[in-house]
């Protein structure tokens, strides 16, 4: 019996956690962080976070990962 009462809040979670903006963190050599949308990653670089490291055709960054 609780199963079932449990269920359509499980599924609730799911569903507002898959709704969730990403955020693409970068981190540069010189360690400051630069934080980018999902909108502006797909603008820039096709949605690929990890290609974020590069600006006007130069390794700018040091890491770029979705958090």
């Amino acid at each position: 019996m609780k199963n079932k009462k449990l269920l359509p809040i499980l599924v609730c979670l799911l569903l507002a956690t898959a709704s969730c903006k990403r955020t693409c963190v970068c981190i540069g050599y010189d360690e400051q962080e630069h934080r980018y949308s999902e909108e502006e990653v797909e603008q820039l670089r096709g949605g690929n976070c990890a290609n974020m490291v590069y600006q006007a055709d130069t390794r700018y960054l040091s890491v770029c990962n979705w958090e």
